[in-house]
């Protein structure tokens, strides 16, 4: 063949070979010539992309063979399988590329209907840990790499993969002793049942979001759960610090509260906001906490509030007013008041609005 072949989508659920290994093949076919022909279909390369390139390199004649079965992905897998010594998470990641892919990759493949369950049965592991890797293959392609090349698991990986993928770069970077601390931290803040995502209290609001809030509102008289360095970005005209104890005392004006997402002052917060919005201290609030619509907490808040906006995607807020921390769920704004109109238009803008009067 005289032009260069290009590799089947099937192929390339395995990573390539490289380094002291891919020198060592070239070096094998060089003496001893190609022993096992590289197998094509459609016109790709399906299995011996190594041994192919090996072939260019050394300058050795390639020979191939047509593949003439039935289920060319479970043939990739069987082969590679047998040929490597792949650790779990190495397979997981071969099978969460499996699941992955479309129909459209390739017609006559039968991939399109592949499920984890189905890919994690091929490639002998666990659901779960096909799972892991799919979280992984959302983070930086470096991260996905430190997996398939054996580094680190997909666990410790899928961890990581839950940073800005600005902070991902530096933990990779840094290499394998750094992402296993980071995994190492990120999974010890996370709560054995889910009610305050990462774990973290002091999280302080984007100002985009603060920005929407003081529209409907029209400002911010009161913040009753605050500190100084937070209501830099507020700036309501009062607030109640930790040490004040906002719940010792009422609530006037229109408020804002971004309250502490551990228990139990979440729900302490939100019984306070729901009784003040009540007994009429207050003229308008807007209330922002994770969209856990299991909670008690939750349910509190629901009914008493005028409109809620369920956020697309996830909050990048603020730690300590610098660095940025994404949650591992979704928010939800619960807006107390009259304005309803003018809450559903500025929150549409970002989110799904349920109210009495959402578009």
């Amino acid at each position: 063949m005289n032009h260069p072949l290009e590799f089947h989508s099937l192929a390339n659920l395995f990573p390539l070979v490289d380094g002291d290994e891919f020198d060592a093949l070239v070096q094998d076919i060089s003496a001893n010539g190609l022993q096992e022909p590289v197998v094509l279909f459609e016109g790709q390369i399906l299995d011996g992309r190594n041994r192919y390139r090996a072939c260019e390199t050394a300058g050795v004649s390639c020979q191939y063979r047509i593949y003439d079965g039935t289920d060319p992905a479970a043939c990739v897998v069987s082969l590679n399988l047998y040929r490597r010594h792949l650790s779990e998470s190495q397979r997981a990641m071969v099978a969460a590329k499996l699941a992955n892919m479309s129909v459209g990759d390739n017609q006559h493949a039968p991939i399109g209907a592949t499920s984890q369950e189905q890919a994690a049965e091929l490639l002998n592991v666990g659901r779960r840990s096909v799972q892991r890797a799919t979280e992984v293959r959302e983070g930086v392609p470096e991260l996905q790499a430190a997996v398939e090349q054996g580094r680190v698991s997909v666990s410790a990986a899928a961890d990581v993969a839950t940073l800005l993928e600005s902070e991902q770069l530096v933990v990779v970077a840094r290499g394998r002793k750094e992402i296993l601390q980071r995994a190492k931290e990120i999974r010890a803040s996370k709560p054995v049942r889910g009610t305050f995502g990462t774990g973290e209290n002091e999280w302080y609001t984007p100002q985009a979001y603060l920005d929407m809030a003081r529209q409907v509102l029209g400002g911010i008289d009161l913040d009753p759960a605050s500190s100084e360095m937070a209501n830099e970005l507020v700036g309501a005209a009062k607030i109640f610090t930790e040490a004040d104890n906002g719940l010792a005392h009422e609530w006037h004006g229109r408020v804002w509260l971004n309250p502490p997402y551990a228990q139990p002052a979440i729900a302490q917060f939100a019984d306070k906001m729901v009784h003040e919005w009540a007994s009429g201290h207050i003229e308008a609030a807007i209330v922002l906490t994770h969209n856990y619509t299991d909670t008690a907490w939750f349910h509190t808040l629901a009914p008493a509030a005028s409109a809620i906006c369920f956020l697309r995607g996830r909050i990048r807020f603020l730690l300590l007013g610098k660095e940025q921390g994404t949650p591992t769920q979704g928010q939800a704004f619960y807006y107390f008041g009259p304005r309803l109109d003018t809450f559903a238009k500025v929150f549409s803008k970002a989110g799904f609005v349920t109210g009495d009067r959402a578009p």
